[in-house]
């Protein structure tokens, strides 16, 4: 049978090999490692050991992650909005709007056009509409509150839309950058996912600049003041005039783009990195 290894599960796994650490698989795809040092560490798919639950639900709920954080680093603008209709009669009491007619001209109100409005709990471009309009915004809406969708969130993000120039995945351990590395669609074509990986042709580019990702260190930092999240990889942004932008944390990065086009070898290390820096702890 041949096994669908995720690179994550992998490259801890190689890591291990290398350092010659005690891991086992409770698994036949090789995508639930345990790592045994004082005690068992667990990777799964894309999960690690490193962060509690609070950390998890403030990355994955994109309010939440905005409300902690923009006081301490620039992030765009964003506000939610509960589906006025939910599923759940236990998520009623939320909803501050009759219909989503109102949630629209609220948007419309409160962001310049065009403005990102998204489903706040997704991932990797899905349920991610950019509008130029308010028919736009309100189709948007109809899209993401859909109970027969499979990518029903009953929480809409609306965000102010930021011109950006580059992207970045920023991964950090413990407040230290291991792998930077570019989104680059500038030899991409837009395939309908506003994510930048999810581009016809795009690519994930290794960074090495050092004078770049001292800048990105300095522009992350004061964030772990209030959220020290131990393990994430950050989408960075710079726009036409060079600021920096935390558009959002992720505490499941994966890799799959980066392994395509770059190969095994700098994750391996980065998680060579890690595990060494969990032995010396």
């Amino acid at each position: 049978m041949q096994k669908n290894t995720l690179p994550n599960t992998k490259c801890v796994h190689l890591a291990c090999e290398r350092l010659n650490i005690k891991h086992r698989f409770y698994d036949d795809n090789d995508n639930f490692v345990v790592v045994y040092l004082d005690k068992p560490y667990f990777f799964v798919n894309c999960s690690t050991p490193f962060n509690n639950d609070g950390i998890h639900k403030i990355s994955k709920d994109k309010e939440f992650s905005y409300r902690l954080l923009n006081e301490h680093i620039a992030m765009p603008k964003t506000a939610g909005f509960f589906d006025p209709e939910p599923i759940s009669d236990e998520n009623k009491i939320y909803a501050n709007q009759s219909d989503a007619k109102e949630i629209t001209k609220d948007i419309i109100r409160e962001f310049p056009l065009p403005v990102v409005v998204k489903m706040n709990s997704g991932s990797q471009g899905k349920n991610v509409f950019l509008c130029n309009s308010e028919a736009e915004v309100e189709e948007a809406l109809k899209k993401i509150y859909d109970k027969n969708s499979p990518l029903y969130d009953y929480v809409v993000i609306a965000q102010d839309y930021i011109r950006i120039k580059r992207e970045y995945r920023v991964v950090v351990f413990e407040r230290e950058i291991l792998l930077v590395y570019e989104k680059d669609i500038s030899n991409a074509r837009f395939s309908g996912n506003l994510s930048p990986l999810h581009y016809e042709n795009a690519k994930a580019v290794y960074v090495d600049d050092k004078t770049l990702i001292s800048k990105i260190a300095d522009f992350i930092k004061p964030m772990f003041n209030v959220f020290d999240v131990q393990f994430a990889g950050l989408d960075v942004v710079s726009d036409e005039n060079g600021k920096f932008w935390l558009i959002e944390t992720n505490v499941h990065p994966g890799f799959s783009h980066f392994v395509k086009d770059n190969g095994e070898a700098r994750l391996v290390d980065m998680y060579e990195k890690i595990l060494k820096k969990m032995i010396a702890d």
